[in-house]
């Protein structure tokens, strides 16, 4: 029988992702409900069209009780699984509006009866470390305080102890390198701030992958958080996979651009100044232990990025 899962975040990268790998998966079947703000809108329209097999649910995350219950309607049967993303950065988004949208959605699932519940986080220097470390970033620090209720929730006595959980902690996105001024300047500020530090990245679909095993295979990823990275490079090394796979160096422009960047953007100079001090420490061994065909830096260039491939332009 068909498990539906709720997959909130479904129009953006990590949303539909998720919902790629949970088609892809050989082992169980599942309904997917993907959350939409608006069914009518033409990103949803175009997921519906790239995956016809899905159902929409039109709802909101700051009207979660009502969201719940639009998608049990639509999927005809209780939600069993429910894959967790917020908005952290943008227009009207706040760190106290993050918190509240992700918290209500762990309640609300627990009185629904949600089986597994999958939260996407952020990876804050190692899987035991994150817990203990809130970071200064206000939007790491968002996730640190969701996952703590999402335990203490769910902990032996409480009213969510048989929903089980598990936790992604991604590194930094691949996919926020794109053709562009605004990467140049984003990535001579992280040049001028690491020099040859390395830093960790991870592909979205990874994500996904993550996300499917968890409902895949609950018992085993049950009370699991997991930092989720594929490479691990510093700004030279990355140069040098441009160089072989576009023909061109990595994306950067002049030093004073990068420095004026952090200067009038405080978040993002506290964020460069921790990946610097500290930064990200995800067990990559192990992750590509779970899954072997995780992606490299080079191997997302070649396959998936959206940089011209130098050796097609040559052909």
């Amino acid at each position: 029988m068909a498990k539906p899962i709720l997959v909130t975040g479904a129009t953006g990268k990590q949303g539909s992702a998720v919902i790629n790998a949970l088609l892809a998966q050989k082992t169980e079947t599942f309904t997917i409900l993907a959350v939409t703000r608006d069914v009518s809108s033409s990103a949803a329209r175009k997921l519906s069209a790239l995956y016809p097999s899905i159902k929409l649910v039109e709802g909101d995350l700051d009207e979660v009780p009502s969201l719940l219950r639009e998608a049990q309607t639509v999927a005809g049967e209780p939600i069993w699984g429910v894959y967790s993303v917020q908005v952290s950065l943008g227009k009207g988004v706040t760190p106290e509006g993050e918190v509240r949208q992700g918290t209500a959605l762990i309640d609300e699932s627990i009185k629904a009866g949600v089986k597994h519940f999958v939260y996407s986080s952020v990876e804050r220097g190692g899987d035991k470390a994150s817990w203990s470390n809130p970071t200064p970033i206000p939007h790491f620090r968002t996730k640190y305080n969701i996952e703590h209720h999402l335990r203490q929730a769910t902990a032996e006595g409480q009213a969510g102890e048989n929903m089980g959980w598990t936790i992604l902690r991604p590194v930094a996105f691949m996919e926020n390198i794109t053709p562009g001024f605004q990467t140049k300047v984003f990535m001579t500020a992280l040049h001028n701030w690491l020099g040859s530090k390395p830093m960790q990245w991870v592909a979205t679909n990874d994500i996904g992958v993550f996300a499917a095993k968890a409902f895949a295979d609950p018992k085993s990823w049950n009370h699991k958080a997991v930092g989720l990275a594929g490479d691990e490079l510093n700004f030279d090394e990355m140069s040098e996979w441009f160089q072989r796979v576009t023909g061109q160096p990595a994306p950067a422009t002049f030093s004073f651009l990068g420095s004026a960047l952090t200067f009038m953007v405080s978040e993002l100079r506290v964020m460069i100044n921790w990946f610097a001090s500290e930064g990200y420490r995800a067990d990559i061994k192990a992750r590509r232990a779970d899954y072997p065909k995780l992606l490299t830096f080079g191997r997302w260039l070649e396959e998936l990025s959206p940089f011209d491939n130098f050796d097609e332009e040559m052909s």
